[in-house]
């Protein structure tokens, strides 16, 4: 799903599943994120086993849940939280790692964006940037999205609030794709 060419720049497009994409299933899409959330969690320790090794399978395995997980992200982000979006960036690290979300109907998207070579991305081991980075920031967008539903009413500066941290897991979760496939080494 996200290309990344040799000079990492990234891209990627898709539809919205419709079984997802009514703007009534908005429960269903917040399961969604936490049931794929658990599954990836009980494939990659149920991958590294007895050899706490990772094979080329598993990494393709943990990247179609990491894909899986960002569009629902994105369909979050489009559908329930910032519909009037067309078009969005979210940039790191003084735009050095920059990604733009376009959407060119309700569910259509496209996302592209690039890394320069002086963006210092993280040397980090997937169990620890899934057990305390990527949990923090899930366990984070759940409790944002907690407070502001306390009312039963989520106001225009929470929904704003949402989106961002939706936009930081986007975020992570594009730099964790290209850092298993192009630095991750097989043990």
């Amino acid at each position: 799903m996200l290309e990344i060419s040799s000079d990492f720049n990234l891209k990627s497009y898709g539809r919205f599943p419709e079984e997802l994409s009514d703007p009534k299933n908005f429960k269903d899409r917040m399961v969604e994120v936490s049931r794929l959330f658990q599954a990836m969690g009980e494939s990659y320790l149920q991958h590294l086993g007895d050899d706490s090794k990772i094979s080329g399978s598993e990494k393709k395995s943990l990247i179609e849940f990491l894909e899986n997980i960002l569009l629902v992200l994105v369909m979050l982000r489009k559908i329930d939280f910032s519909p009037v979006d067309e078009e969005t960036y979210i940039r790191k690290d003084r735009s050095l790692f920059e990604i733009r979300l376009r959407f060119t109907d309700v569910s259509v998207w496209e996302l592209s964006g690039s890394i320069k070579p002086e963006y210092q991305m993280k040397q980090r081991f997937f169990k620890e940037w899934f057990n305390s980075t990527f949990s923090m920031e899930i366990k984070t967008f759940y409790a944002v999205y907690g407070r502001a539903g306390m009312d039963n009413l989520i106001t225009p500066d929470e929904k704003i609030e949402i989106t961002k941290q939706i936009d930081r897991l986007i975020a992570e979760i594009v730099e964790m794709i290209v850092y298993i496939e192009r630095f991750m080494l097989f043990q």
